[in-house]
């Protein structure tokens, strides 16, 4: 008896479960439709139904006098013009269905039949009855002596004219326009699966390069390190000042070296930090004096931006270490120009052999670049006399997308 009772609840539930959710898909497809759609189903509707009372008209044309040909013309345009407005306007609500149905799970072959078989019906039953009614009262209004198709004949008889004239023209619109959206619709939920997964390939081999680029700066050239910490120890006990300083700008420069904890790509401005870094110490070791100046706004810090791209374009600017023995001028500046971010690194009385071997530098960072930001971005490398090399980063702003 319990049992008995508790299958009758739980079918009870399913049923209302089953109901609540059918109303809130007929909620969602209604809310998805806008005057514009509506609008644009009233106007297919009023087109094809002046193209079925053309037509019809056409075909039918000696049989009226000339007297009677404008307003057989009139009763005809009424009629079919409410009956496919109507119809169109009931395709459209049925397909906003189908599309809700479509997100959530593929469409079966019974709801595409289910959707034409219930349009079809409704505009036979309820928008084909209504459209005549409007024919009679427009027949009646003129006053047309031309008999009318459901005067002088029994209900049955009439109910069989009306569908002869309607039914196939209905079905074959309804039928027409369901397969050819449920086709759209299918077409559009392949693409969307071949983008999406597109796109995941493409994120995950931005992920692997990014992961890549950031053990390549977690990787610290060893000849910099302990050339560096050589450099602490001579100073030491003459220049404790000096040997503080060249520990601090170190720990600054592994700081930012190391990849973070999580998957984020890295930011504009930790990169500027290490850049920041690297010269302070470079600066310091060198024997002439050396002029750094990092120039990356504030609320560009933030942008993402991709490790071991700005510091090989440093060195690159900068020269070789024996060129730090002169007076260097490095300086690295950001900005945003019609939703594109450059990065740029100027460096004035530095080595004038950077345009011999350049290429073999730029050519690698051309190709992370390019992989990482799309056919877009841009790396250039311009040297200038005296002493004068410009290299510059643009890709599209990360902020913008």
């Amino acid at each position: 008896m319990n049992g008995t009772a508790t299958s009758h609840v739980g079918g009870t539930r399913g049923t209302s479960g089953r109901f609540a959710r059918a109303l809130q898909a007929i909620a969602r497809a209604w809310n998805s439709l806008n005057w514009r759609h509506w609008l644009i189903a009233a106007g297919i509707g009023v087109l094809f139904g002046a193209l079925n009372a053309t037509v019809i008209f056409l075909a039918y044309f000696p049989q009226w006098t000339e007297a009677q040909r404008t307003p057989v013309y009139l009763e005809m345009l009424t009629r079919w013009g409410v009956l496919m407005t109507g119809l169109a306007c009931t395709l459209a609500f049925a397909l906003a269905l189908l599309r809700d149905l479509s997100r959530r799970a593929a469409i079966r072959p019974r709801d595409v039949v289910l959707t034409i078989f219930v349009v079809a019906a409704f505009g036979s039953l309820v928008v084909d009855p209504i459209s005549v009614a409007a024919n009679v009262t427009i027949h009646t209004l003129q006053r047309n002596t031309a008999q009318h198709f459901l005067e002088g004949v029994d209900w049955l008889t009439g109910l069989s004219r009306l569908y002869a004239q309607t039914g196939e023209k209905i079905l074959t619109f309804v039928a027409t326009v369901t397969l050819s959206a449920v086709y759209y619709l299918k077409d559009s939920r392949t693409s969307n699966a071949l983008a999406s997964a597109q796109l995941g390939l493409t994120q995950a081999q931005n992920r692997r390069l990014t992961e890549e680029l950031r053990s390549a700066q977690a990787a610290i050239d060893p000849d910099f390190l302990f050339a560096t910490l050589a450099e602490v120890d001579r100073h030491f006990e003459s220049e404790p000042r000096v040997a503080e300083r060249l520990l601090e700008a170190l720990i600054r420069y592994l700081r930012a070296a190391l990849p973070a904890n999580d998957d984020s790509i890295g930011t504009l401005g930790q990169q500027a930090t290490l850049a920041r870094a690297y010269m302070e110490i470079e600066g310091i070791r060198s024997t002439g004096r050396v002029q750094a100046e990092i120039d990356v706004p504030s609320e560009l810090e933030t942008r993402p931006f991709a490790p071991a791209l700005l510091l090989p374009l440093v060195t690159l600017v900068a020269g070789d270490a024996p060129g730090w023995g002169r007076d260097v001028r490095i300086r690295v500046s950001a900005s945003v120009a019609s939703g594109r971010l450059s990065v740029e690194v100027r460096g004035v009385g530095c080595d004038r052999r950077i345009a011999a071997d350049s290429e073999a530098t730029l050519a690698p960072l051309r190709r992370r670049i390019g992989a990482l930001y799309g056919s877009r971005a841009e790396l250039s490398l311009a040297t200038r006399e005296p002493g004068e090399s410009t290299a510059n980063i643009v890709i599209d702003d990360p902020g913008n997308v």
